[in-house]
């Protein structure tokens, strides 16, 4: 037996309880109906539960029965209640259909909010939709629809999973109390930001976050869904906050550094309405090589790296480390730089990157 059918058994109509009291007092539906002055249609329609059992009908069958009042509106309350509840499963059944593009299993692995561990699809919908805060998960909210047209070059990419990593910065936000968004507290402790970055991201997070929250913004670390292939997303979640997302993309202490950098372009540079997502293998346009560029000359500046690459012609430990030392950034992101710009191989170096 399903769900939906042992809830339909529990279903009882307030009328079931009028007829076991008529029959208790051997009365009939027309002495019910001469003796509350209510038509005996009315009365017939109440016992097949047709009609609700109104305020002015408990109070006359309070008379009748001796049964307070306020038990005929609870009796009345509960059942349509009931009625209500079992639409409401015939609606999680239908919406069971998107569980096949949700990443369930991990969100619930990792404890996210509503998210209980569960193999029951009905139970699944009903997390998802408290977690999402929403009736159906066929409803569209802002965030979804400023999504809507977010496109990766991978195949296996997948809108879903993006936007159940997203919605979960969104709850891990909204925990804390934030100052209002203030862009010009932003520039200042973005150098800030900027002198913790001779050390490994994730050593530092606690104090970067400190320093965006007092700009307004939140910054959540979270490893990446499967198929998401996103580095980093910044957007404002009201005219008040903002939120910076980080993923463990690359596996790389540089990539989060250069991620933090241009998500914090984003929130200076650029429309304070969109959702600036850096996903992998996508077209980069006039926007996100801005941010890149902000974020490369946070990091090094232009001028300093290419007098460096200027003087050098070979590179070993010891000129990286050396730079690395005189402009106060980690190895990591010295050789992450210098792969990039393809001046020394993807494979050399590696002992000088901090991995997570």
């Amino acid at each position: 037996m399903s769900k939906l059918n042992k809830f339909e058994e529990y279903i009882i109509a307030p009328g079931e309880t009028i007829l076991e009291l008529l029959e208790v007092n051997c009365m009939s539906q027309l002495d019910l109906a001469d003796k509350t002055g209510i038509s005996k249609k009315t009365i017939n329609e109440i016992v097949k539960g047709k009609a609700p059992i109104t305020t002015t009908t408990a109070i006359k069958l309070e008379y009748v029965f001796h049964i307070p009042a306020s038990f005929w509106n609870n009796l009345e309350s509960n059942y349509r209640e009931a009625l209500e509840r079992k639409k409401d499963m015939e609606s999680i059944q239908e919406d069971e259909k998107f569980l096949i593009h949700i990443p369930y299993s991990e969100m619930s692995k990792r404890n996210w909010d509503f998210i209980e561990q569960t193999r029951n699809p009905q139970e699944k919908v009903i997390n998802l939709r408290k977690f999402f805060s929403v009736a159906s998960l066929e409803f569209d909210t802002e965030l979804k629809r400023k999504l809507a047209f977010r496109k990766s070059k991978n195949d296996k990419f997948s809108f879903d999973s993006l936007y159940c990593w997203l919605r979960y910065g969104e709850i891990q936000a909204n925990k804390d109390e934030y100052p209002n968004f203030n862009i010009e507290q932003l520039k200042i402790n973005t150098y800030k930001i900027r002198e913790l970055a001779d050390k490994p991201f994730l050593e530092e997070y606690n104090q970067i976050k400190e320093l965006l929250k007092e700009c307004g913004i939140a910054l959540i670390f979270e490893p990446h869904l499967p198929n998401t292939y996103v580095n980093g997303v910044s957007y404002k979640i009201s005219c008040e906050k903002a939120i910076i997302m980080i993923s463990d993309r690359g596996k790389k202490d540089d990539i989060l550094w250069f991620t933090l950098f241009h998500e914090i372009a984003h929130l200076l540079l650029h429309s304070k309405k969109e959702v600036f997502i850096d996903l992998e293998n996508t077209e980069t346009n006039d926007i996100e090589a801005e941010a890149d560029k902000f974020s490369r000359n946070i990091l090094i500046p232009d001028n300093i790296y290419n007098n460096f690459i200027k003087n050098n012609n070979i590179y070993n430990e010891t000129i990286i480390k050396k730079f690395s030392i005189e402009n106060h950034i980690s190895t990591g992101i010295v050789v992450g730089r210098l792969q990039k710009d393809k001046i020394i191989g993807w494979n050399e170096f590696g002992n000088l990157i901090t991995r997570i």
